[in-house]
């Protein structure tokens, strides 16, 4: 989302950022530069997402999502209105479908402006996911409750908006399928590239050490936990036999100090202070995901930064890298062995991290992407 408001900035738009606050995503603004502030009128509004037993009770006997519902604040409608009626906008872009409950909102008090929502994944697919995925069999039929509500919301949701902004090619084609009629626009991830910057320069494993590999991520999210766990026990005893110095590293938040200290080779440090400090002492990220939707942030800060990647087919899903070959990718049984083939040849990681340093610069300019979706919506406000 940052990444967007930064390349729509820099393209010569006026943006006006008004943004949730809860307990688990709060709004600091004193971490952020105050000319950031002032160019974007920075407002957040504290809404409460947490689940609420009530709530999801009355959501499930009215055959309502409360997924996205339990996003649905008063407070928020009422600063939303505030702000629609102080200014004239040309375009209200919704991040997410998480914010569609706004829309009768929006077009009460902003009849004219355009309506387009960011398209981050299909939503119901996760939780889909889930619910396939569990075991327990009361937990199952819930999770199933839950997306097979949301799906049918975001199905109806697309006859209310008037454009969309998908994430990636196949997130638009899946709308298409849908029926929507409107124009869609892809903007995919974008990072903010120096115009002319050297190629980089990342530490290779020398003899003396092996190949450190690294996975960053909120492990209190259960696709992530799911994957590393997976992999840590699938296919981590044949790396780490193949190659026994090779160590692999776990950062992010969510993780308990116990989680995984038993394995030897395995590094558990917990949540970490700087993201970007963390992944550059390593050699390698990987992303054993197993399932989920959307794109993988990390994967492409990483190959911006010259390190390279090893992750599973799904981990790269949407991405649409141009040099498929930057990465290492394989479907999740044969992605040990992939990895284990490049330890063999150390130097190759010279190439892929050059490879992926290329991919980066050209197809995630936070800069070109922001101008070109400011081009899509001069030619389609009102």
């Amino acid at each position: 989302m940052d990444a967007l408001t930064t390349g729509l900035l820099d393209s010569g738009a006026r943006v006006k950022v008004l943004t949730a606050s809860t307990r688990k995503h709060p709004l600091s603004p004193e971490i952020l530069e105050p000319d950031y502030l002032e160019k974007t009128d920075l407002e957040g509004v504290d809404i409460e997402t947490d689940l609420d037993v009530r709530d999801a009770y009355v959501s499930l006997l009215n055959g309502e999502s409360y997924n996205i519902s339990r996003f649905y604040s008063h407070q928020y409608a009422m600063v939303l209105k505030k702000v629609l009626s102080r200014e004239r906008f040309d375009v209200v872009h919704l991040e997410s479908l998480y914010t569609t409950p706004y829309i009768a909102t929006i077009r009460n008090h902003a009849p004219t402006a355009m309506i387009a929502m960011r398209s981050h994944n299909h939503e119901y697919q996760i939780w889909e996911q889930r619910w396939k995925a569990a075991r327990n069999p009361i937990y199952r039929l819930i999770l199933r409750h839950l997306s097979r509500t949301l799906e049918r919301y975001e199905k109806s949701v697309m006859l209310d908006l008037d454009a969309i902004v998908a994430i990636s090619s196949a997130e638009g084609m899946g709308y298409r399928n849908w029926g929507f009629q409107g124009p869609i626009h892809v903007a995919g991830f974008g990072l903010p590239l120096e115009e002319d910057p050297s190629p980089p320069n990342h530490i290779a494993p020398s003899s003396n050490r092996g190949v450190r590999l690294f996975h960053l991520g909120a492990m209190d999210w259960g696709p992530n936990r799911e994957g590393v766990d997976w992999f840590i026990r699938e296919s981590w005893p044949a790396l780490r036999a193949a190659h026994p110095n090779t160590e692999f590293h776990i950062g992010g938040r969510g993780l308990n100090p116990g989680d995984w200290a038993d394995v030897p080779g395995v590094v558990n440090h917990g949540e970490v202070e700087d993201a970007r400090a963390f992944g550059m002492q390593f050699d390698m990220l990987v992303v054993p995901l197993l399932r989920g939707a959307g794109i993988r942030v990390k994967i492409v800060e990483s190959l911006s930064r010259g390190i390279p990647v090893a992750a599973t087919d799904i981990a790269l899903r949407g991405l649409e890298l141009l040099d498929p070959n930057c990465v290492i990718q394989s479907p999740p049984d044969g992605l040990a062995q992939k990895i284990a083939q490049t330890l063999h040849h150390p130097e190759k990681l010279k190439d892929l991290s050059l490879a992926g340093w290329n991919a980066a610069r050209e197809g995630f300019n936070s800069n070109r992407i922001g101008a070109e979706l400011l081009q899509f919506y001069g030619k389609h406000i009102r």
